[in-house]
């Protein structure tokens, strides 16, 4: 029963200094974040901070290894197939994670965020788009990879102006778009 009560304090630390950091990030950068304005924004105790994380980086790692995980887990529970109609609905299930965080994924996916943690998040769905356009033998793998590189860049800055403009298209509107973007290019819009 201790150990239950421990726990759930614990989470309930972590998820305020997650809150907190999120906060603090929307309008300065991690270098410009120090512990104690993190532990007062939680209204926490610096001893209870450095009992969790070793500083403000650590923190940040944290809540961006909860993402990727998250990301990662349902991807492996849903490969994409290379059909439409399943890409699509997997997309819109990432957005919909995405809309639901959509504090979090603004912050992390701006220019006050960590470049690697997008960089790991565009290598995530690299790796995914790698198995379906293998299956292209007409690619060499150099056209393969740059062709990689063009879609996830584009995927992640319509992603972005989608979070920034507030998420106007739902999610089902958004994965279609990109899902169409990726598949056929400009010129089924042109």
């Amino acid at each position: 029963m201790e150990t239950q009560k421990a726990d759930r304090r614990v989470k309930y630390t972590k998820a305020l200094l997650k809150e907190s950091l999120v906060r603090l990030m929307q309008t300065k950068p991690i270098s410009k974040i120090s512990v104690k304005m993190l532990c007062e924004d939680a209204d926490i105790n610096r001893s209870t901070f450095y009992a969790h994380f070793s500083n403000q980086q650590d923190l940040l790692r944290w809540v961006e290894q909860g993402v990727i995980s998250d990301v990662n887990q349902y991807l492996s529970d849903h490969p994409m197939s290379g059909q439409s109609e399943e890409t699509i609905l997997i997309m819109k299930q990432i957005l919909d994670y995405t809309a639901k965080n959509a504090d979090l994924f603004q912050v992390l996916l701006s220019d006050h965020g960590d470049t690697e943690f997008q960089r790991d998040l565009m290598s995530i769905a690299q790796k995914q788009l790698i198995s379906n356009l293998r299956n292209d033998r007409s690619l060499d793998e150099r056209t393969s990879e740059y062709l990689q590189a063009f879609c996830i860049a584009g995927a992640l800055t319509i992603l972005q102006k989608w979070l920034r403009d507030g998420m106007v298209e739902s999610s089902q509107e958004m994965a279609e778009l990109i899902s169409t973007l990726l598949s056929e290019g400009v010129s089924s819009y042109l």
